[in-house]
């Protein structure tokens, strides 16, 4: 689903500036090479975007690291019982150039370790895009490590243009596990297409049931993180109401959010399978 801009809007380049600025301290924050399109996509509503992260950023915290990180291994240990994915690290030797088959194995580390940000991100968002509001427990805590490691600077993350057979694949892909959004993780693997038709493959032979059990549990964790989170997330919508945030676009933009969260467990998953099928290549110590 995608949020179109309101017919009356007109460019404003101090906005512009704003918003980047706001994505800019997302991936800062989050520790990610890009930002996913769930998240860039609200870019259409920038007063919500905005108001969004300002009531989040203050819980990317040791608890959201930590709970991030449990969400991760859950992701990690579903994935190797459950898809099951094909060992490529031999194949990825001899069919790809060192300089592209070292960008798929960071691409795919990169992509593991944050499909648990941000999924726990577009959930909360998703609540308060539906006019509710998400507790804190309360407790003083430290920020977590943020700033851009190094080594995920200029991994494309889905930013380039896809073949038309990549492209069907991913959309047929997204179709065969039910959902509505596409999975990142599947656009960014199509960037190395004969690795995506590998992925793809052990997708479809994936244990259904399993799929559906890790599914539920992956739900199940976020929803317990983003509840031991310290500090209350709330929007105030009579400021965003003036800022032109009508009933109509609010709804629009919790429909797109909706639809991302329920795709979310699957990109941890996806994640996680991928980066196991290239071997489970260790993070470098500065993440």
């Amino acid at each position: 689903m995608s949020i179109s801009s309101p017919p009356s809007a007109r460019p404003d380049r101090s906005q512009d500036q704003i918003l980047a600025a706001v994505l800019d301290d997302v991936r800062s924050t989050l520790r990610v090479g890009w930002i996913d399109p769930a998240v860039k996509t609200l870019a259409s509503e920038p007063s919500f975007l905005t108001a969004a992260w300002a009531t989040t950023r203050p819980n990317v915290t040791k608890s959201f690291a930590a709970g991030a990180e449990r969400l991760g291994s859950q992701a990690l240990v579903s994935a190797r019982s459950v898809i099951r994915p094909a060992d490529v690290s031999a194949w990825s030797r001899t069919e790809l150039g060192g300089i592209d088959r070292e960008r798929l194995i960071r691409t795919a580390q990169a992509l593991h370790h944050s499909a648990a940000k941000t999924y726990l991100v577009v959930q909360a968002w998703a609540v308060l895009a539906r006019r509710q509001d998400i507790r804190g427990t309360g407790k003083e805590e430290p920020p977590a490590k943020r700033g851009l490691p190094s080594w995920q600077e200029g991994l494309p993350g889905g930013t380039r243009a896809l073949s038309e057979e990549a492209e069907a694949l991913v959309d047929d892909t997204t179709v065969a596990l039910g959902l509505s959004t596409t999975p990142h993780v599947l656009i960014a693997a199509g960037s190395w297409p004969h690795y995506l038709e590998l992925l793809a493959a052990d997708l479809r032979s994936a244990d259904s049931d399993g799929w559906r059990q890790a599914i539920v549990g992956l739900r199940r964790t976020a929803s317990e993180v983003l509840g031991s989170l310290p500090h209350p997330m709330a929007l105030q919508w009579d400021v965003l109401e003036r800022k032109g945030l009508t009933e109509e676009r609010r709804a629009i933009v919790a429909d797109h959010l909706t639809a991302a969260t329920a795709a979310m467990p699957a990109n941890a998953l996806i994640a996680a399978a991928m980066w196991c099928s290239l071997g489970a290549p260790e993070i470098p110590a500065e993440f």
